[in-house]
């Protein structure tokens, strides 16, 4: 009697309660991460257009399941944002999976639910369209979730661990099509979350004073921070998540060497060329409290002079 649930029923009651859509379109899963893995493991797509820069388990599971994969790259000069008819135009005729994030990781740049929509119509006798919306508590008018019945290939992929600060209960969901979510739900091992992961993420459901607060606060401190690293010559990107991307100016700058320096004062940050096609040049910060967001700051402001003449002396 003190196993946990064998399929989180409970979790995936709340969750249509909180949401919607019936609980046939609804899987939840240990962390969004162990549903992107068990998606192309089921549904073995043959070959996926994976939009980046993007969230790197994106490929590794893919990759994994065998699955063909070509990339479409958000530029930079358009500032990163979605141009659905570019993608469409990129599609090969093979390609049965159009993946992407929304808002981005690491951009943060949030997609118009329609401009997803659009995407899901136009490729629904060929193609699966799959969101990662891991983010997207954070800007909650971008989610397409509630749209999945009416579409017969979108997939949704969600977590509770960002908004709600628990990535060590590894809590998420996965919402679609009710034939799909069948299947993935058949294939995937019983026991997947502990009872105590299935007790916060119910828990989570009902705290609507904190969502609340979050969202109010939340882009007060984003865009203080925003205006923060621009005044020290970075250049910021219009993220709508709890982080920003930002790009080093000047020859030579290195988003490693300064995270480098920072880590030794205690304060971490995100390099990010390791997230094609970024380069060298980019980060990326988490948005936290205004004590926290100044201690990132000054740090930025003692070490950036310091970069830029190691970099002329280079």
């Amino acid at each position: 009697m003190h196993y946990p649930e064998i399929d989180a029923a409970s979790l995936a009651e709340a969750l249509a309660s909180h949401h919607g859509p019936p609980v046939a379109h609804l899987l939840p899963g240990s962390g969004s991460t162990e549903l992107i893995y068990l998606f192309p493991r089921v549904l073995r797509p043959r070959r996926a257009l994976l939009v980046t820069p993007a969230f790197s388990e994106y490929e590794r599971s893919l990759v994994q399941a065998g699955t063909q994969i070509d990339v479409f790259p958000l530029r930079v000069e358009e500032q990163f944002r979605l141009d659905p008819e570019r993608l469409l135009r990129a599609l090969d005729s093979s390609t049965d999976l159009v993946m992407l994030a929304n808002p981005g990781n690491p951009t943060g740049v949030g997609i118009d639910p329609g401009v997803i929509e659009q995407i899901a119509r136009a490729v629904r006798e060929q193609a699966v369209v799959a969101v990662d919306e891991a983010f997207v508590d954070f800007c909650p008018h971008r989610s397409v979730l509630e749209k999945v019945p009416l579409h017969g290939n979108l997939y949704v992929f969600r977590s509770l661990t960002k908004f709600y600060a628990i990535p060590g209960l590894r809590v998420g969901y996965l919402a679609g099509p009710a034939r799909g979510i069948a299947r993935l739900s058949e294939a995937r091992e019983p026991w997947a979350l502990s009872a105590p992961a299935l007790a916060a993420g119910r828990a989570c459901l009902g705290e609507q004073g904190f969502r609340e607060r979050t969202l109010l606060e939340l882009p007060r401190l984003r865009e203080e921070l925003g205006r923060g690293l621009e005044d020290l010559g970075l250049t910021v990107f219009c993220g709508e998540a709890n982080y920003l991307l930002a790009r080093l100016e000047g020859a030579g700058a290195s988003a490693a060497a300064l995270a480098e320096r920072l880590r030794s004062q205690g304060v971490l940050i995100r390099e990010c060329g390791n997230f094609p096609p970024l380069d060298g040049r980019y980060l990326r910060v988490a948005v936290r409290t205004s004590e926290e967001n100044r201690r990132l700051l000054e740090g930025l402001k003692n070490l950036l002079p310091l970069q830029a003449a190691a970099s002329a002396s280079g």
